[in-house]
């Protein structure tokens, strides 16, 4: 197998496409197969590869960038913002810019470790006009929201289209288990009480459970399982960003990423098939409950193998921004083909203590209005009866 790398493709890729027409750069129009001229609107078509979208063997893949890591003298340019960490590729007509994800200015830097290429991408499907609308009704929606930025005519929106990195991992795995099995049974259990003044005795059905020792085997296949390759921005909010409509993936084309960066990934090969194997694994665990079965589960021990992994490299399109308020950045995020959006906000204190007040007014109202009323409480008596049967409910 042979892997692409960043640097193989460097100086053939500009990402440079200049208009036949003026000489103006063409960038990639959203939601058309067609790069576009913002200054006199000459266009030209994008031909879409017609290549299959390869899966790579991870053992292989991990054992050929070891040999090629402790080989490499070769240096990547790429712009890293040392104010949140980001790295994202710098085309050849770039020397400095601000970062997409903090606005703080980012400087060029040297990698020598050698990136694995991306061989898919997802084309951004909502362009900026609609991903600002978006993130106006997000921030119009939040409640506790300072006013000075629900109020769009204030704020200094700038949005950057990014392509993010992710990893997917297919893997066959095939997990041999012991545990418990937990069934629930009722013993009959005789108590005393006191009812209207007399000593009376009652019988109640008090749960158990029987413990049994099992062991079996789970086979499951994971198809596609997304990781983020990013550090730049918390995990959850790279997560939630899904769904993403995987089954409309494209061959890799520089066309796509004209007019918008692209965040060289972060999280290895490796790292990121560790994530993977952590949520497979939760996924595993539940099925080996289900085959366990009975009332509980618990499991003792369990072993997994992996077989037939593959691995791929792509390309995830998001707007991303972030604003100041009182001197601290917010970052959000928006999914550049659903709309979904993610990120950080700041709270109005003014707001919540006004609200704090108005809950604390409310509560002091209601005890006025019941002391006033004289009700006296002690004469009132609630009789509840509760039914008992052979069954127990989780909720």
């Amino acid at each position: 197998m042979k892997i692409k790398h960043y640097h193989e493709d460097k100086a053939s890729e500009h990402h440079d496409f200049p208009c036949g027409q003026c000489g103006a750069e063409l960038t990639y129009a959203i939601g058309t197969n067609h790069l576009l001229c913002n200054y006199c609107g000459h266009t030209n078509i994008i031909e879409v590869k017609s290549t299959p979208i390869e899966e790579y063997d991870l053992h292989s893949a991990l054992e050929e960038l070891s040999h090629l890591e402790e080989e490499s003298t070769n240096v990547v340019s790429v712009l890293n913002c040392p104010s949140c960490g980001a790295k994202f590729s710098l085309n050849a007509n770039e020397h400095a810019g601000d970062c997409p994800f903090c606005s703080a200015p980012a400087v060029v830097s040297h990698e020598s470790t050698r990136h694995i290429h991306p061989e898919s991408l997802l084309p951004f499907k909502l362009t900026e006009v609609q991903a600002l609308k978006i993130f106006d009704r997000w921030i119009s929606s939040r409640w506790f929201a300072p006013s000075a930025l629900k109020n769009a005519s204030k704020r200094d929106d700038k949005m950057v289209g990014i392509y993010l990195p992710y990893w997917t991992y297919d893997s066959q795995t095939e997990t041999r288990y012991q545990g418990l099995r937990g069934t629930t049974y009722y013993d009959r259990q005789v108590y005393t009480t006191v009812e209207n003044g007399r000593t009376v005795r009652r019988v109640r059905n008090v749960p158990r459970i029987r413990w049994r020792t099992v062991q079996g085997h789970v086979s499951l296949y994971f198809d596609d399982v997304l990781i983020g390759a990013s550090e730049t921005l918390p995990r959850v909010i790279i997560d939630n960003l899904q769904p993403w409509d995987l089954s409309q993936l494209i061959p890799y084309s520089e066309h796509y990423i004209s007019g918008f960066r692209s965040e060289i990934y972060q999280v290895s090969l490796n790292q990121g098939f560790n994530y993977a194997r952590a949520r497979m694994d939760s996924e595993i665990k539940r099925k080996i409950k289900v085959d366990i079965g009975g009332d509980q589960q618990r499991i003792s021990s369990k072993h997994t193998d992996h077989s037939e992994t593959t691995f791929k490299h792509l390309l995830l399109p998001v707007w991303s921004a972030a604003f100041r308020y009182k001197k601290k950045t917010y970052r959000f995020v928006i999914n550049g083909r659903n709309g979904k959006i993610q990120g950080e906000r700041p709270y109005s204190v003014i707001k919540i203590t006004l609200f704090s007040i108005f809950i604390v007014a409310i509560i002091l109202s209601i005890i006025f209005l019941l002391k006033d009323s004289n009700i006296d409480f002690s004469s009132l008596q609630m009789d509840y009866n509760y039914p008992t049967s052979g069954h127990s409910y989780g909720y």
